[in-house]
């Protein structure tokens, strides 16, 4: 992955989702339009008090224009971290929405330990490529905090602060493929409380009718509901 290029169709993403053209943005950073063309370009490489005002200018965080690869790290701090997160600093979530009657696709990107055992997050939703998840339809930003029996991944869209998800993912000490969550919070379109199971996942995952069918709600869920009055993930 061209790093430089990659950061320059960030800032072009960006700007256009605000609606921004390069001359307006130029202006707000100090610099020519075929400047800023060529940073989107990725003709050439940005440096870092620019980028900060490329940030600032699109109302972003700087860490959302910068390239985070796979394996960047050698691992997260393992005694602070539950054994299906252990060592992960991407994960990938899918959820059935009966709205549109489609599957919605994730990519979660775990950033730094803000303190022990609770870490930045970028959230990613509903992502067409994978090559390129950063072009999605939301993003939301907050924390994933470890507890004992208990992994709690509280989100914030970034263009509608209403929008407000928690998602709680039970016994992440107990490693695998994946791991199912239980999410909720108020949807924005339409304005609705909303309560969906989630399944989190270490890579993407296959899309198949088995696949689709294991996200929707199932008897067994509905007898659980029924019988709780509650929507249990177990």
């Amino acid at each position: 992955m061209d790093i430089v290029h990659e950061t320059g169709e960030r800032i072009r993403y960006y700007r256009k989702k605000r609606q921004m053209t390069i001359d307006q943005l130029a202006a707000a950073i100090c610099k020519s339009k075929s400047c800023v063309s060529k940073y989107e370009n990725g003709q050439i490489a940005i440096d870092l008090a620019t980028l900060y005002d490329v940030a600032a200018a699109l109302e972003v965080r700087v860490t959302q224009l910068l390239y985070l690869p796979p394996d960047r790290t050698p691992g997260l701090p393992g005694g602070a971290v539950p054994a299906f997160f252990s060592g992960l600093d991407r994960f990938y979530c899918y959820y059935y929405d009966g709205r549109s009657n489609s599957i919605v696709r994730s990519v979660g990107d775990i950033l730094e330990e803000t303190e022990p055992g609770s870490f930045h997050v970028h959230m990613y939703m509903n992502v067409d490529d994978y090559g390129h998840y950063h072009l999605c339809e939301n993003l939301y930003d907050g924390r994933l905090t470890h507890f004992d029996t208990l992994s709690l991944l509280v989100l914030q869209n970034q263009h509608m602060e209403m929008d407000l998800y928690q998602v709680g993912i039970p016994s992440p000490y107990m490693n695998g493929p994946v791991k199912w969550g239980l999410a909720f919070g108020i949807s924005s379109r339409p304005l609705m409380p909303t309560s969906t199971k989630i399944l989190f996942a270490k890579s993407p995952q296959k899309e198949t009718p088995e696949f689709e069918k294991s996200l929707r709600l199932s008897k067994e869920d509905i007898r659980l509901m029924k019988l709780y009055n509650m929507l249990t993930i177990l």
